[in-house]
């Protein structure tokens, strides 16, 4: 019996203690008149519950920084700042904004509500500096997580052939090759990261609960000792040899790109014809020289992007993805390769940007550290949310939360543009506005029309 794809997800609180944007601070001249309490609508300001002559400590977590309690305050006994912990966390396009944002999503797996009073800037470097056009006038039915039509998130992994061929009694001539459906369009990775043994298993669980595939090191794979499905996991091998390692259930493998990929692909097709194997690239000039060849033989082509969100030459991933995308098109080569993306995904818009810009699909990474409670911040050894200590449910429950949240807004995305499934949406740059593009529109005839610094 067909069923709809359904994320199960669990509530689950943090390991470590929030870190509030705003300090709210209680002075000694307080009288204790709980006008605060009154006016707080977000409950900041509580009675002390062991003597209710008394106003507690303010819960500075669930400051909105609203200021009405500052406001009514007959004393003036109250302030308001913005948290120094809070400005320290995360780094480059991990703000702290996303940072935390993120734990909240993997606590409650709900959609963020932001913007209220926001005043900041409306443009950024790399995927900031782009947006998704969602002008499209779509019937209510279709309207995101609420509607009433489907719009599936499926995406197809492995090669496809550009046209079938039938012979004269409508036999199927074309030899299809192996393809992996996943019912979402990003992958959880694990082989740029370092994770305990328990957080490995929890994110194999939240892989099995999500339905998608995990890529980590030949060498984890004994470590889960057979809990997570074989047919998850994308083991990342070096040689021929390696295969022996590979669970035999296993759909996919990746190797790296070097100077013998092309003797190494030959020899795992003809050791496991029906085996999907995936190139490792890093993206640079000389990615885009040898891309043809890999298009031609390779299932999948991994682009590896730093967690700053750019390539090697210093350009960001959204540029690079899409003159990769342009180049495969204007060769012929698009259609039969599948183009997964990774590297400073810090935000679940990040997802339907990167497809747009010619993904089919992403890899999440630091996203997982950051959904247990890192705080991107270089201090591993002495970890503020003791990430090594936690437990592997912890981990599966935090890490679906994550991607179910994730998933929903990308399901608010496409149902604003009229689209009905993620694979739709890859190269349709026609449905993205970018910064530089606006930019030139709006003040190029006033500068003459030359270009606009």
């Amino acid at each position: 019996m067909y069923e709809r794809y359904h994320i199960h997800v669990v509530p689950t609180l943090g390991r470590h203690h929030p870190v509030p944007k705003f300090v709210v601070r209680r002075a000694d001249n307080c009288i204790n008149c709980g006008k605060c309490e009154r006016a707080c609508v977000y409950g900041a300001h509580k009675r002390d519950t062991n003597d209710l002559r008394k106003m507690a400590e303010p819960d500075s977590t669930l400051c909105k920084n609203c200021f009405r309690c500052v406001v009514e305050c007959p004393q003036r006994a109250l302030s308001i700042k913005v948290n120094d912990e809070f400005r320290n966390l995360g780094k480059g396009v991990w703000t702290p904004v996303r940072v935390s944002t993120m734990w909240n999503e993997a606590e409650n797996a709900k959609i963020p509500v932001l913007g209220a009073g926001y005043r900041g800037n409306f443009s950024g470097p790399g995927y900031d500096a782009m947006w998704t056009d969602m002008s499209e006038i779509v019937r209510p039915t279709r309207d995101g997580i609420h509607g009433r039509e489907f719009i599936s998130t499926s995406v197809d992994i492995g090669r496809k052939p550009p046209l079938l061929r039938f012979d004269e009694n409508g036999s199927l001539l074309t030899q299809m090759g192996p393809i992996v459906d996943l019912p979402v369009p990003f992958l959880l990775d694990v082989s740029r990261i370092s994770v305990t043994d328990a957080a490995l298993k929890g994110m194999a669980g939240a892989a099995k609960e999500l339905g998608t595939l995990m890529v980590l090191p030949l060498d984890s794979v004994s470590k889960l000792n057979g809990e997570a499905p074989a047919e998850l996991l994308v083991p990342l091998i070096s040689s021929v040899q390696d295969l022996e390692r590979v669970p035999p259930q296993a759909r996919m493998v990746e190797i790296s790109h070097s100077p013998e990929w092309k003797n190494v692909l030959k020899e795992l097709k003809e050791k496991r014809p029906g085996l999907l194997v995936s190139i490792r690239v890093q993206p640079s000039k000389e990615l885009m020289a040898a891309v043809d060849d890999m298009a031609r033989e390779a299932d999948v082509l991994h682009v590896l992007f730093a967690e700053s969100g750019m390539d090697h030459d210093g350009q960001y991933a959204r540029d690079t993805m899409r003159l990769l995308h342009r180049h495969l098109v204007k060769v012929g080569l698009r259609d039969g390769v599948t183009v997964i993306s990774s590297g400073g995904l810090a935000a679940a818009e990040m997802v339907p940007k990167s497809i747009i810009c010619g993904s089919d699909a992403v890899t999440l990474e630091t996203a997982l550290l950051v959904a247990l409670g890192c705080h991107v911040c270089e201090k591993c050894e002495d970890c503020p949310s003791d990430l090594r200590s936690a437990p592997e449910e912890f981990v599966k429950c935090r890490v679906t939360n994550l991607c179910s949240a994730w998933r929903d807004q990308m399901l608010e995305m496409l149902g604003a543009m009229g689209i009905r499934e993620v694979r739709r949406l890859r190269g349709e740059t026609g449905r993205a506005i970018f910064q530089e593009d606006a930019h030139r529109d709006a003040f190029s005839d006033i500068t003459g029309g030359g270009n606009v610094e």
